[in-house]
């Protein structure tokens, strides 16, 4: 993809490279990818669409007076604004950031324990064997301590685990600059490479900064 007219935007983080610019998100529906799922009756308007921004992750090839990109845009901030383009077939051009994917910062989007500490540690016991860190890199972490899973053997299978949590109503999703008193669990971070076409993860699995609205 090459982009025209853009300006560079200045972030705390100096080598994370970031432009802000415009682009027709219908016509460009097969190259832009989402990684999450969305939730329904989300309440997003046309209205909230132009006065936000969409933040996409993307592989430069080389910036000067044109932008080369890589033909793959992941949504790392407007899923749900995406979906309503394109359900409404709104031709528009809107505003987007984009952001160099490698260098971005993706933590595991915070959920709030609805149910006793205690009853929730059991069922992690009695459901996954635990075993040591240095065995595994998958976890779910529980206030400060990670909990490292022996019957669950990749990423996808992590988050399954975690959107079954969230449909029993035994976790929720909070965001992560967002304070409770309740006990806050999260899991191994995605990264970057876990992004790809058809690799779809439940609702708000990802807290992706820097953060633009």
């Amino acid at each position: 993809m090459i982009i025209n007219n853009f300006e560079q935007l200045e972030l705390e983080n100096k080598e994370l490279l970031a432009y802000k610019t415009q682009l027709n998100i219908l016509e460009n529906k097969n190259i832009i990818i989402p990684h999450e799922e969305i939730k329904k009756n989300n309440h997003i308007t046309k209205d909230i669409i132009s006065h936000s921004l969409i933040v996409l992750g993307v592989i430069f090839k080389s910036v000067g007076m044109e932008i080369y990109c890589k033909d793959e845009m992941f949504i790392l901030d407007g899923h749900h604004r995406f979906e309503f383009i394109l359900e409404n077939l709104i031709s528009e051009q809107f505003n987007i950031v984009l952001l160099d994917i490698n260098n971005i910062n993706i933590e595991s989007y915070n959920s709030e324990l609805l149910i006793d500490k205690d009853i929730f540690l059991k069922k992690l016991h009695s459901e996954n064997k635990l075993k040591n860190n240095l065995e595994s890199n998958l976890f779910i972490q529980v206030e400060e301590k990670k909990y490292y899973l022996e019957n669950i053997s990749s990423i996808n299978e992590l988050y399954s685990y975690k959107k079954e949590l969230m449909v029993n109503n035994i976790i929720s999703p909070i965001a992560n600059d967002k304070k409770t008193k309740k006990v806050i669990v999260s899991f191994t971070p995605l990264t970057s490479s876990d992004f790809k076409r058809g690799n779809i993860f439940p609702y708000k699995s990802t807290w992706i900064t820097p953060r633009f609205n």
